[in-house]
């Protein structure tokens, strides 16, 4: 839309100027609205006897714009495009049936009788029509709209029915069964919801004890859309739902909209939730590793602190036998012997025992304990 810039001069200037309903033909706005616009600016207005003595040349008083203004001194009004009904400081609910109603193709008037009624209602209207016979058999194969009302409104239910799908289809949404086979559901954008118009009733209670409450039919007819408490309802009332339709279907193209934004919602946030799962799993590989690698390196070490201990052990009894002259064959062989395990031990040489292996290491330091005990 169209928009042009004002100072709180020039907005004053206008108001005093230009009626209110001039001011709304001029620009997108209600008289709500460019009330709210003066306020939020300060820019004081004329009370409703103004145009009066204006118009009668009699004396007023003019209301003095205060010059000092905290906030920055430049207003953007939306220009109203001729024939534009909407209006920007509306709800997105009103500017939508306004947008629905302004559109001159929209099947917005409900006839008395139907005519080149949809696929969907033939199909209701064959359908009632087979209850009434004796060799009725229900086929949950034919798509059918869901009306509960007393046979006097059947007909009014099934013209605005016909109206509400016509005006569906013009809107560009359609009609398909659910996931479950249940249906016909409306589809707009992809959003499925579930319809039904009734009738509402009075409950009557019984004058004896052991009868249960009668209920009548009122002829109040209501559209509901959606399910569970979910679900919004249209009542007949000062405005029938005849003049409703543009609304129901603003409301449901709405909340379409808005299951959508949930639903990208949803989708950034699965795509969010599994980087973050797939950048946790990568830290935990790499921990692992690195746990394993640091385990190996306490592990060798220990090792070789072990193995550089048993070498001066030997190295020390090699000492003392040559000392008191007793380095026997029998020591050499065992010095030898225990210099082989020292290397099998130590890490750095890698050596391999023709018994023993690396798992044996830890079970000849530490053996298990044998439970002799029994109950």
């Amino acid at each position: 839309m169209e928009t042009i810039e004002l100072t709180r001069k020039e907005l004053y200037d206008i108001v005093w100027s230009t009626t209110l309903s001039k001011l709304t033909q001029q620009y997108a706005y209600t008289n709500d609205g460019i009330k709210k616009l003066c306020k939020q600016y300060e820019v004081p207005m004329p009370d409703g006897s103004y145009w009066s003595k204006l118009k009668f040349n009699k004396k007023f008083k003019k209301e003095k714009l205060n010059p000092v203004f905290a906030v920055v001194d430049k207003i953007v009004l939306t220009i109203r495009k001729e024939g534009n009904q909407i209006n920007v400081d509306q709800t997105p609910l009103t500017i939508r049936t306004k947008e629905i109603e302004s559109d001159p193709k929209a099947p917005l008037i409900v006839p008395e009788k139907l005519t080149k009624p949809d696929i969907l209602i033939q199909n209701t209207k064959s359908y009632h029509q087979s209850r009434k016979n004796k060799d009725f058999v229900r086929n949950d194969k034919l798509d059918t709209v869901h009306i509960y009302v007393e046979e006097a409104n059947y007909n009014r239910a099934l013209n605005i029915m016909d109206s509400f799908i016509k005006l569906l289809r013009h809107r560009g949404h359609s009609f398909r069964r659910d996931i479950n086979n249940y249906g016909p559901k409306i589809v707009a954008y992809d959003v499925e919801f579930s319809w039904n118009i009734r009738e509402k009733t009075k409950r009557i209670l019984s004058d004896k004890i052991y009868e249960t409450a009668t209920y009548i039919p009122t002829g109040i007819l209501i559209l509901q859309i959606g399910e569970s408490f979910r679900a919004k309802e249209w009542v007949d009332g000062a405005t029938k739902l005849e003049n409703r339709l543009s609304k129901v279907v603003a409301k449901i193209e709405l909340d379409a909209l808005k299951e959508l934004e949930w639903r990208e919602e949803c989708r950034l946030s699965d795509i969010r939730r599994a980087e973050e799962e797939r950048i946790r799993k990568i830290f935990e590989a790499r921990k692992e590793k690195e746990v394993v690698k640091t385990r190996k390196l306490f592990s060798d070490a220990k090792k070789f602190d072990k193995a550089t201990m048993y070498r001066n052990f030997i190295k020390a009894t090699e000492q003392k036998a040559i000392t008191e002259n007793n380095l026997t064959a029998e020591l050499k062989d065992w010095i030898k012997w225990a210099y082989d395990k020292a290397d099998w031990i130590d890490p750095t040489s890698a050596k391999q025992d023709e018994l023993l292996n690396d798992n044996d290491i830890d079970e000849i330091e530490n053996p298990k304990k044998t439970n002799y005990y029994f109950r």
